[in-house]
């Protein structure tokens, strides 16, 4: 079980001033500036969810899936994954995560993946047998046979994104984090691996995190879905109670930051909600909410 109380994580900036004379002065005092991307941030994931993490860019998904994995550390607050802290970064908690980020890769790319996969085989001691069967289960389902012997720089992005897959759940992992795992790929490539981690999800009970700016992914992927504003949590529920099929004879307030502090409410029906968040933004509203429940 993940669980996420009073989470804050915070970054300091530099300044830079334009010009030499500002450029001198840097170099003796340089201006910073914190960021705090979470003040006081709780969430709770049972083994065996599919969860789906949205939100507009810089809402703080992707440092979300980085504290999870232990990559970066909390300023305050708690997580625990299976009554452990990701940063220590312990071999235990390291052989129960797989981790996918659409922007990096772990595949060396003048080697073909399989040298990849047989070095992760030897990182995590998986022994012989086990990694075989493994991996031809895996090759099998994501249909890769065909290619994992290329050179990774001769593969297509959807062909090169299914042996990442490969690469975060060759050891088996208890839990398994996506950061925008089908980021620029067609839609045929997409539905492959939708099939693939719901399979996943299913056969092994592996816990899968999501992170998307594409509804289609979070609605054909999760059971849960949080929406993610300026590092607040402004939804947690089901896809289907999202303001995007809805009754039209339902209200929803939507709840602005005013930039000073303070916040206000507007009253909208539902069939103008979308229009409204899109011309209003997202980092202007605080959370979007169905009148007369305690939640969308």
């Amino acid at each position: 079980m993940i669980e996420i109380q009073h989470l804050k994580f915070n970054y300091i900036t530099f300044n830079k001033t334009s010009g030499l004379k500002g450029s001198l002065k840097d170099l003796f005092k340089r201006q910073q500036t914190t960021f705090n991307v979470y003040r006081d941030l709780n969430l709770n994931v049972q083994d065996g969810e599919m969860l789906g993490l949205m939100g507009p860019n810089g809402a703080g998904k992707t440092t979300l899936i980085k504290l999870l994995t232990g990559v970066i550390e909390p300023a305050g607050g708690k997580i625990d994954i299976d009554g452990t802290t990701p940063s220590t970064k312990s071999n235990s908690f390291l052989k129960q995560i797989g981790v996918l980020f659409g922007q990096k890769s772990q595949l060396s790319w003048d080697l073909p993946a399989t040298d990849t996969f047989d070095l992760i085989a030897k990182i995590y001691n998986l022994a012989p047998s086990e990694y075989r069967n493994r991996l031809n289960e895996l090759t099998t389902m994501l249909n890769v046979t065909d290619f994992v012997n290329r050179p990774v720089r001769k593969l297509s992005l959807g062909q090169r994104m299914r042996c990442e897959l490969i690469c975060a759940l060759i050891h088996s992992p208890k839990y398994l984090f996506l950061d925008e795992p089908t980021l620029g790929l067609d839609i045929t490539t997409q539905h492959a691996i939708y099939t693939f981690l719901k399979e996943e999800n299913q056969r092994y009970g592996t816990t899968i995190i999501i992170t998307s700016h594409s509804l289609q992914d979070i609605e054909r992927l999760a059971d849960r879905v949080v929406v993610m504003v300026k590092g607040n949590f402004v939804y947690d529920g089901t896809t289907t109670a999202l303001p995007v099929n809805v009754s039209e004879h339902q209200s929803f307030a939507i709840q602005l930051d005013r930039g000073d502090g303070a916040a206000n409410n507007i009253v909208v029906p539902a069939n103008e909600v979308a229009s409204r968040v899109a011309k209003i933004g997202f980092e202007h509203i605080i959370s979007v909410t169905r009148v007369g429940e305690d939640g969308i």
